[in-house]
């Protein structure tokens, strides 16, 4: 047997993946319902902790609450009414959860996806999911033929991410993607948690939390303390504490190698958590207003576009693919325990 293996399980009625490490003991379980990470167990303190605050019954995966782990495509967060303009042709959306919510988070979460590939060896498991279901008259709103494809892959106690959309269809359609996670070091809520981003920008948003029209949506963050998390800043600062955290962070700075790296880190165990991610920005929530378990944990998004994206004229280049195309977008997770 090698080192690392996967198994096929259930949460309720949903289908599961579950990858382990046999050594470490390292593993996740993603239910095939929207690819949603349901868990990511890491040894602390001599036992095996779940990292991910994720649906704890599948009621919760089933309700979508709180969107938890929640893969976002073909776009992430709100857009506006559920409205947008592409290619001179005018859409609706709407939510695929509750129709009369405005659409949030996009389609494959709600998507049984189907397992391409599955493997296993003495260096890291690997698991691609895959759907062709966004397909025209499929979500209303959104009649473009983009397949979507999930790779997560167990490395030691790392967990990393590709979501790729390919265009099968013979017109340009608007995309982009990204994670919904919740994190949680302890079952202590986050108040003692250490946050750094690497942010230089927070976006400044309307009373819908739709940000602000072109150059105004960014401000320096600099001009607002309170969201302000960069890593140059004291430990007590950068300390959770009572704050209620939910902004969007732009024009995030990479190290050396190209990656942005943003972290928390409980001082009471030492464990680190890392979500690394290749280009995009940057969200960070303190779950103050999700129905289970408020501020237990704290979700961490990486994704590649601002809110209302569709909407937003100097994205169109940027987030159109093209017919026979795909894009990519890359990141995960680094865990470790601090002395």
């Amino acid at each position: 047997m090698s080192r690392y293996i996967h198994t096929e399980s259930k949460f309720g009625s949903f289908k599961t993946i579950i990858l382990k490490d046999t050594l470490s003991g390292s593993s996740v379980e993603i239910a095939l319902r929207g690819a949603t990470l349901l868990n990511f167990f890491i040894p602390l303190k001599n036992k095996l902790f779940n990292i991910i605050d994720g649906y704890q019954t599948p009621k919760e995966l089933e309700e979508q609450s709180g969107a938890r782990s929640c893969i976002m495509a073909p776009f992430s967060n709100r857009i506006e009414g559920g409205f947008y303009e592409f290619d001179d042709a005018q859409h609706q959306m709407y939510n695929p959860v509750n129709p009369q919510r405005e659409a949030i988070h996009g389609f494959a979460r709600v998507i049984d996806f189907e397992v391409k590939k599955v493997t296993t060896d003495e260096h890291k498991a690997e698991l691609i999911l895959f759907t062709n279901k966004l397909r025209k008259d499929a979500f209303k709103g959104y009649p473009y033929a983009v397949d979507v494809e999930v790779k997560f892959v167990l490395k030691d106690n790392e967990l990393h991410v590709d979501i790729t959309g390919h265009n099968k269809g013979t017109e340009a359609a608007p995309f982009g993607s990204g994670w919904h996670p919740y994190f949680k070091t302890s079952d202590e809520g986050v108040d003692h948690l250490v946050l750094t981003i690497p942010a230089s920008s927070v976006i400044i948003v309307d009373e819908k939390l739709i940000p602000l029209s072109g150059e105004d949506a960014y401000l320096p963050i600099s001009e607002m303390p309170e969201a302000d998390f960069r890593p140059s800043k004291d430990i007590y600062q950068n300390t959770i504490g009572d704050r209620e955290v939910n902004y969007c962070y732009a024009d995030l700075q990479a190290g050396s190698d190209g990656i942005i790296r943003s972290t928390i880190r409980d001082p009471k165990n030492g464990l680190k958590i890392t979500v690394f991610q290749k280009g995009g920005v940057f969200y960070a929530y303190s779950a103050d207003e999700v129905k289970y378990r408020p501020r237990m944990s704290i979700a961490l998004e990486p994704v590649q576009y601002i809110t209302n994206s569709f909407n937003r004229p100097e994205l169109k280049d940027k987030m159109t693919l093209k017919p026979g195309c795909s894009v990519t977008f890359s990141f995960g997770v680094i865990t470790e325990v601090q002395k």
